[in-house]
C-alpha cells in the first residue's frame, strides 16, 4: 500500500519482512478483542509479603502487590 512500515508493538514479532500483522512472542499475549497494534502482555509475578490470619469463621489474606504487573 501507500502507507510505511512500522515497527512492531513491544512483545511481538513479524514472521517475515512487510508482514501486515505481528504475532505475539513466546509467553506474551493479546486478548482476541485487543486492536493488532497493541502491545502483548504476560501474566503478573506473584503476590508479594502474603499473610493469613484464620480464626473460627474465616480466613483472612493480605497481600502487596505484584513487583511486574
Amino acid at each position: 500500500g501507500d502507507e510505511g512500515c512500522v515497527h512492531c508493538p513491544i512483545n511481538s514479532r513479524t514472521t517475515s519482512e512487510g508482514a501486515t500483522n505481528c504475532v505475539c512472542r513466546n509467553g506474551y499475549y493479546r486478548a482476541d478483542a485487543d486492536p493488532v497494534d497493541m502491545p502483548c502482555t504476560t501474566i503478573p509475578s506473584a503476590p508479594q509479603a502474603v499473610i493469613s490470619s484464620v480464626n473460627e469463621t474465616s480466613l483472612m489474606l493480605e497481600w502487596s502487590p505484584p513487583r511486574d504487573s
